[in-house]
């Protein structure tokens, strides 16, 4: 069990980067094309696709902080 916090811990740091590459890819990620297929105009579909790649990326962004925090409270309650 004490293994846990340090495997969450490694957990947050690899994904610090992987977190980057989704924000700077974001926009080339398209998870869901059929949605964006039928809109005709090429402007928003940008301006849709472009919001979507950024909610993916923050998504994305929020693991490592929750990685980490849960690293370091479990590591607290396992010592005392």
């Amino acid at each position: 069990m004490k293994i846990l916090p340090q495997v969450l811990f490694w957990l947050g740091l690899i994904s610090v980067p992987f977190a980057w590459l989704v924000w700077y890819l974001a926009p080339e990620i398209v998870i869901s094309k059929p949605a964006f297929a039928d809109i005709s105009d090429p402007a928003l579909r940008a301006a849709l696709q472009a919001a979507h790649a950024e909610r993916l990326a923050t998504w994305v962004a929020i693991w490592p902080v929750s990685f980490l925090v849960l690293s370091q409270i479990l590591e607290k309650e396992m010592q005392g």
